[in-house]
């Protein structure tokens, strides 16, 4: 295959990424213009309808909560039950009995061609100021409580679109009842959730003292941007408030509610149209001895401090009534407190500027909070800004997935009529990002104008997100010198270009795997970018190395050896089609998979089902010569890569399978058929991260049926002369069965089958420390299942000792923005080429461990071997309890790597150092395959017949294709007196009556069978307890003994090994935890 790409004619290409932003940055804004359109049509439909309303006002409501389920239909897009005709209405409580709302009637034409001629508008609504919530297509409701959607951060965002900046506190002093605390408590929590990103927010308590929200440290001092994950933090902080017994000090709320508005006001750029405002929610109780002092005391530290900011921030207050009983005294110093009023108490003005008066609130248990207090923006200017809002991705309330929203006021002359929104999904709104391919040398993200990122390489895709991503900003994904001046003029300037030079010590995965020169300690990075028109949002596109020539593949006419066919072969009806374990199939012809970012759009792609015809037309095109038949949605890139592999004849035995993974997309497959790959596949990420080298992936369960298998790939380079990453162009894989992968080792290690096993146990592991081969992993009594099972869970006492070795391992971190955790992870350095030998010393023997190196062709794979001379030197101290961990998985102390979630990874203060870390790599994604017709799968044969039940002996049943060698009784326990060779259906992972671990045969097989995840290994903590227990007891008795070992063995270790000379090989105790101070310092566990 490499010499078929090398025999291809290339052009070179030299770009800053200039040209590439400003073409990426027209069609996202023709995407969004689209939108606007749309939002500014129904905005005059909605104003034209203002004017009919106040002549024949319309009464009659659709409401959303009841309608009857005759009258709903499935929507694919929305994945949920919709209207099939009409609009439907929420009412708010507080509606007025002929309350404005559109209708939507006489448009109902208008708003369905919207539907029908923008694929990715979920709902178009209109949100009245008088409470009425108006959403077409029509939904029905989840009606538990009231909907207030004037309470929302959209229409809060829409009508006021001004940045806020929010000092919240609660009283809760001795004066405050339990039930006046909880309606505080209540109230905060709908002004957070009134509340989005562009607004800053802290939450005080006050009785004695004041305390603030454990947010990270900086924010003792600054507000918080309100951020989802900011938000559930406060939210929580709220939640936790408990009465005190002393009085409440107004004055200290106050004083730190000021210090905290000044110190954001002066540590940023203070936009003009800011607003600054606090909300206290107080009983307004003072002492009994002194009352009108405590009273002058706080107007004078509120007439002081607000002097500092102009008289420019607000006051609101809330007073909570005792049980239906009014204090006039209290209500009297609160709208005092309100109004600023300093006066009456004798305290002189200190600016000549007048003060910003606020308005004063009662709340009881009757009270609507949602509608009083969730409307406090309605006391703050409104300066009729008449823009369209964009809003950062949610969570469809409606629906399912993530959306954005596009929203604008509604104006009647001066009177606020309301909001017009169009809700869109995300996938299809970001896809030209998510899907960006113009070279292998660029990337592309997208912020908006406060620097929060919605897009990056290293996130999700948004098709994938059961919730958004942390509004995270772009400084933390980039993470690399010098990007902070480079945000800045970002941010500051519309159009531009900058190139920065950044160590290769300092660099990020995805720049690695673009590198096309490597062997410099540095390289250059250009960043372009362009702010979208009319949006609020900002495109970047990324070059690595812009000054060394991108190479890209010309449009030839290549002639496959076959006829090329799409992979649906269901939908195709090939006359020779059998099955491959579970998968349509055909041996007489390649099949050809494109993933969505093959299409020019994706998101389409993704969300209509494939037809007969569309089949037809892709396998023809792919096929086409003549250049004659019509590009039916494809991008132009995937032919060559799709066609070239077409040339290369197939191989494999009954144990393999191949494919091809074009780097635009593109799989094509050998004796497979109906497929749905991703490009982020894990084999093909390892691949791309070790260019040149052959890559072992897995084991992990064969979506296809085949069981677990392990996958060899190789990268495809654009010329076998260059190597690198960056010049990566395709990878070629073939799966093995795992136990076919294992037997493997076993010939060309004879070695490790000494004595059954029993003396002598390899294992291979890949470059981050997880399995790829091990005898537990194909012993039907081992700890099952097999995917993701790192060293520390198999051989804890051997990964303990190499784990010391600095220049063999290094200690990694990344925040993961996606999942809201901090990952930690081993890297093993895969181009050592010596070999080590060290010792494990034990309490009553010792036991030698080689480590070396596997080459296949020019690939070095790190390989075990361990040799115990007493049975207890393998015993694994942690067994395995969840079936899939994670691929960049977290180590605690201790000997497992187990997810270690962090709120860490929110990052509000980048002076943090776990902020420091760098992003997670790109996700990597699942592969499944297309259901077919169970009807199939019964009159279809399979494709080949391994006949297993024909095979007596072990080495001709072991590793053979849907072949297992049935060892175990259904116990999973007992040995079989004989042992026999079967389908994996009937003695799945050898043992007899075994669960299948597919979900679809799941219901095939009886409840009497044992499953695999059912196998259990002896209790751990007795296990590690007495080793534990004895080591401390013999630890005096064996230090002589021990040194004179190391001692002895220093002659017999690498001149690697030798620098580790001061760390104790036998210790079994964890150095201590660095992660929050020790990032990149090589380190063991």
């Amino acid at each position: 295959l490499q010499r078929i790409f090398n025999s291809f004619v290339y052009t070179e290409k030299i770009s800053n990424g200039e040209s590439e932003v400003q073409q990426l940055a027209k069609k996202i804004r023709e995407k969004f213009n689209r939108y606007l359109d749309v939002v500014n049509r129904n905005k005059q439909v909605v104003e034209a309808s203002y004017t009919a309303h106040l002549t024949s006002p319309l009464t009659a409501i659709q409401d959303c909560c009841t309608i009857p389920p005759s009258m709903m239909e499935i929507k694919t897009s929305q994945s949920l039950l919709i209207y099939k005709l009409l609009y439907c209405n929420v009412v708010g409580k507080m509606r007025l009995g002929k309350s404005f709302h559109p209708g939507f009637n006489r448009a109902f034409t208008f708003l369905a061609d919207n539907l029908k001629s923008n694929p990715g508008i979920k709902w178009q609504y209109f949100s009245s100021e008088e409470g009425i919530f108006t959403v077409f297509p029509a939904h029905k409701f989840r009606c538990k409580g009231s909907y207030e959607h004037r309470s929302r951060p959209v229409y809060v965002s829409t009508v006021r679109p001004q940045s806020k900046h929010i000092v919240v506190i609660v009283d809760h002093g001795a004066s405050v009842t339990e039930t006046q605390l909880q309606i505080a408590k209540d109230a905060a929590q709908v002004i957070l959730s009134s509340i989005d990103e562009h607004d800053k927010i802290s939450v005080l308590t006050v009785a004695e003292a004041v305390r603030t929200c454990s947010l990270d440290q900086c924010y003792k001092t600054f507000l918080s941007p309100a951020t989802s994950e900011t938000k559930r933090k406060m939210s929580t902080f709220v939640s936790s408030i408990k009465a005190s017994d002393s009085s409440t000090q107004h004055a200290l709320g106050f004083q730190k509610a000021f210090q905290l508005l000044r110190s954001t006001n002066n540590g940023t750029r203070l936009q003009g149209n800011t607003d600054m405002v606090i909300i206290y929610l107080s009983a307004g109780i003072t002492s009994k001895d002194s009352s009108e002092d405590d009273k002058k005391a706080t107007l004078r530290v509120i007439n002081e401090e607000n002097s500092f900011l102009n008289n420019s921030v607000m006051i609101l207050t809330y007073a909570l009534m005792n049980e239906g009983v009014t204090g006039l005294k209290e209500l009297a110093f609160l709208r005092d407190l309100a109004e600023q009023n300093s006066a009456k108490y004798g305290v002189p003005d200190r600016s000549a500027l007048p003060v910003t008066k606020g308005s004063m609130m009662v709340l009881n248990q009757l009270s609507n909070l949602e509608t009083t207090v969730g409307r406090f923006y309605t006391n703050l200017p409104n300066r009729m800004i008449d823009e369209a809002v964009f809003s950062l991705p949610f969570s469809d309330e409606m629906g399912d997935g993530l959306i954005m929203t596009v929203s604008k006021p509604c104006y009647f002359g001066n009177l606020l009529l309301g909001i017009v929104g169009v809700d869109v999904n995300l996938a299809y709104i970001l896809e030209d990002v998510t899907y960006y391919q113009d070279s292998l040398g660029s990337y592309t993200f997208l912020i908006d104008n406060k620097g929060y990122t919605l897009m990056h390489p290293s996130l999700t895709r948004p098709y994938l997100l059961s919730e958004p991503p942390l509004h995270t900003d772009i400084i933390h994904y980039e993470n690399i010198p010098k990007f902070e001046l480079v945000r800045q003029n970002i941010l500051s300037i519309p159009l531009g270009s900058q190139i920065i030079t950044v160590p290769v010590n300092s660099s990020l995965s995805w720049h690695v795997n673009k590198l096309r020169e490597i062997g410099k300690e540095a390289y250059n990075v250009s960043y372009a970018w362009k702010m979208v028109q009319d949006t609020s949002f900002i495109l970047c596109v990324v070059v690595i190395q812009p000054e060394i020539p991108v190479k890209q593949l010309k449009n030839l006419n290549t002639v496959p050896s076959s006829k090329l066919l799409y992979h649906r072969l269901d939908l195709l009806g090939q006359p020779n089609a059998c099955l491959h374990f579970k998968q349509l199939a055909t041996l007489e012809s390649p099949t050809v998979m494109l993933s969505a970012g093959s299409f020019s759009s994706p998101y389409e792609h993704l969300s209509q089902p494939e037809t007969k015809r569309m089949v037809e037309h892709y396998t023809a095109y792919l096929s086409d010569n003549t250049r004659l038949i019509a590009n039916p949605g494809l991008k132009v890139s995937p032919r060559p890569p799709g066609l070239a592999p077409a040339a290369a004849p197939p191989a494999g035995g009954p144990k393999a399978q191949q494919s091809a993974l074009g780097g635009v997309g593109v799989l094509e497959t050998y004796r497979l058929g109906v497929w749905a790959f991703l490009w982020a596949s894990p084999r093909y990420l390892h691949a791309v991260a070790n260019p040149g080298l052959i890559t072992f992936t897995g084991p992990y369960l064969d979506v296809g049926g085949a069981g677990y298998v392990v996958t060899i790939s190789h990268t495809v380079h654009s010329s076998s002369a260059q190597m690198s990453s960056g010049h990566s162009v395709a990878v070629m894989g073939i799966d093995f069965t795992l136990r076919y992968f294992y037997k493997v080792l076993m010939d060309l290690l004879p070695v490790c089958n000494q004595d059954g096993g029993n003396k002598i146990r390899c294992f291979i592991m890949e470059d981050r420390g997880y399995l790829v081969a091990h005898p537990t992993l194909i012993d039907p009594k081992g700890h099952a299942p097999v995917e993701q099972q790192h060293i520390t869970h198999k051989e804890p006492l051997v990964a303990n000792d190499i784990l010391n070795h600095p220049n063999f391992v290094k200690k990694n971190l990344c925040n993961s923005f996606s999942d809201r955790t901090v990952q930690r992870f081993y890297k093993f350095n895969t181009s050592l080429v010596v070999s080590l030998l060290f010792y494990l010393i034990l309490l009553f023997g010792c036991a030698w461990v080689g480590l070396g190196f596997f080459w296949w062709k020019h690939k070095s794979l790190p390989g075990l071997g361990a040799s115990p001379l007493w049975g207890l030197a393998s015993v694994p101290l942690l067994q395995t309890q969840t079936r899939l961990h994670k691929q960049s998985s977290l180590t605690s102390r201790g000997y497992g790597w187990e997810p270690w979630p962090s709120v860490a990874a929110v990052c509000r203060c980048f002076s943090l150092l776990q902020c420091r870390n760098p992003s997670c790599e790109v996700h990597q994604e699942p592969m499944t395959f297309t259901a077919i017709d169970p009807s199939l799968q019964d009159a279809l044969p399979q494709c080949i017949n391994t006949q297993c039940n024909q095979r007596t002996e072990s080495g001709d049943c072991f590793g053979v294709l849907d072949c297992e060698w049935c060892m175990v009784d259904s116990d999973g326990k007992t040995h079989l007196d004989k042992s026999y060779c079967a389908p994996q259906k009937e003695c799945f992972g050898g043992i007899v009556g075994a669960k299948s671990p597919y979900v679809d045969d799941l219901g095939a097989i009886g409840d009497e069978v044992i499953s695999l995840n059912m196998i259990k290994s002896a209790p751990v903590g007795p296990v590690a307890g007495g080793i534990m227990g004895c080591i401390m007891v013999l630890v005096l008795a064996v230090y002589a003994y021990r040194h004179q070992i190391h001692r002895r063995s220093h002659q017999h270790m690498s001149p690697l090994a030798a620098q580790e000379m001061s760390v104790r090989m036998s210790n079994l105790e964890n150095d201590r935890d660095e992660r929050d101070d020790d990032s990149h310092e090589d380190r063991g566990i």
